[in-house]
């Protein structure tokens, strides 16, 4: 029955098709029609601007490989309708290649596949300290006492709606 409910908050077939044409991003012409200008405008976003690289670092740190954030980027622009998906796949390779330039600025090592990962080339450091540092705090705080819970009376007679009658009860 849990299956269902995914089942039944879907949109309805052909509920898409009751709004004006042109209303959603993907339905109107790209801002970037040329790989080229789809280069531009990640390179201005990736290199230059500071902000994205916070947001790129922190998941390049949570282990997310490389080809997972460009993937990401590109999928996310089509959706806004800033180009198609066919100048974004063009476009993915050398935006890989930006993403890991700045990981080199900021010398974040990070995994450019998923096969990598699996290899265990990549280790988060943020994560083993954390790790140790729970471990030191839990070694150096001494256990606290655990008390006894108090005993719960023995049960007499079942009570309540759907209790069976006990021989010798009467009804």
């Amino acid at each position: 029955m849990a299956a269902d409910a995914g089942f039944v908050n879907a949109p309805i077939p052909g509920m898409s098709l009751t709004t004006e044409p042109g209303n959603r991003p993907w339905e109107n012409p790209p801002m970037l029609v040329t790989v080229e200008d789809a280069l531009e405008f990640y390179a201005g976003r990736l290199i230059s601007d500071t902000e994205s690289h916070d947001a790129i670092l922190e998941m390049l740190e949570l282990q997310v490989p490389v080809q997972n954030v460009a993937n990401i980027l590109q999928k996310t622009s089509v959706m806004e309708g800033l180009h198609t998906i066919d100048v974004g796949i063009l476009v993915a390779p050398a935006v890989e290649e930006m993403i890991m330039a700045v990981a080199d600025m900021y010398g974040i090592r990070y995994a450019e596949s998923m096969d990598q990962i699996m290899e265990g080339f990549v280790a988060n450091p943020r994560a083993v300290r954390m790790a140790m540092r729970d471990l030191e705090k839990s070694m150096a705080e001494p256990e606290e006492e655990t008390t006894a819970l108090p005993e719960e009376p023995p049960m007499t007679e079942p009570m309540g709606l759907m209790s069976r009658p006990q021989k010798g009860m009467v009804e």
